[in-house]
């Protein structure tokens, strides 16, 4: 029979070891920290963050109305995928609207399917405001929610309230800002309850009455370059995981 004899470092570890009231040796091996979204970041609006450069949205999806359609055609930043028409509303995203793109036309699920986007960029509630109840417009947007989900498993997903419109427009059209503000209300309940990502643009663009500032309005809807200048900069400071 063969005896193994430990090399006297190995020995001298051993015994240490067997020694009463030795604590082990502390590990040396490298623990990398986990990035994990704490409960509460649900809850309220994503706070201010680390600015980031316009290339952290190259592998965004981003889906909306007309007036996000503006935003990602003033060339401050590249997203993977523009999904974005005049008057779109939620029902029409889940229901099998037509994008484009490169001359093709296509549904959303066949846009996404087969992709590996990271991140979803929402602007929908504007164009059917004045149309569809609080609770079909939650079950919609809620379902959509689960869409995405099950087509980009793994993606974050990103709300954006709803900008308002100035005195003027309010005045002559709806929906009015009262209506606006409730949906976002909404919004911020279905962040809440689906766990996804709230960035609170109103907040940003809504004045001491509630509206929107002319000066940053086109015609009392669409905005200035400025105002697509800033709508950026706020998504680029209210950002998770950067």
């Amino acid at each position: 029979m063969k005896i193994y004899k430990l090399p006297p470092v190995a020995l001298s570890l051993l015994l240490l070891l067997s020694l009463p009231g030795q604590a082990a040796p502390p590990s040396h091996r490298q623990v990398l920290p986990q990035v994990v979204d704490a409960p509460h970041v649900f809850n309220t609006p994503l706070p201010a963050s680390r600015p980031v450069s316009a290339d952290w949205f190259s592998d965004a999806v981003f889906i909306g109305d007309a007036r996000l359609g503006e935003l990602l055609n003033a060339g401050l930043f590249q997203p993977a995928l523009a999904l974005t028409q005049i008057g779109l509303n939620v029902r029409d995203v889940r229901s099998g609207s037509l994008f484009s793109l490169d001359g093709q036309r296509a549904t959303l699920r066949q846009m996404l399917e087969g992709t590996q986007w990271k991140k979803v960029y929402l602007m929908l509630g504007f164009n059917e405001a004045a149309w569809m109840d609080d609770q079909e417009f939650y079950e919609e947007y809620s379902a959509l929610i689960d869409d995405l989900r099950a087509l980009l498993p793994g993606a974050q997903i990103y709300l954006q309230t709803l900008i308002p419109v100035t005195v003027s427009r309010a005045v002559a059209q709806v929906p009015d800002n009262r209506l606006l503000a409730d949906r976002s209300a909404l919004l911020t309940r279905l962040a809440r309850s689906q766990r996804v990502y709230l960035v609170a643009v109103d907040a940003f663009f809504t004045e001491a009455n509630g509206t929107l500032s002319p000066g940053l309005s086109t015609d009392g809807l669409h905005l200035t370059a400025e105002g697509n200048a800033r709508w950026f900069e706020y998504l680029r400071t209210h950002t998770m995981g950067s």
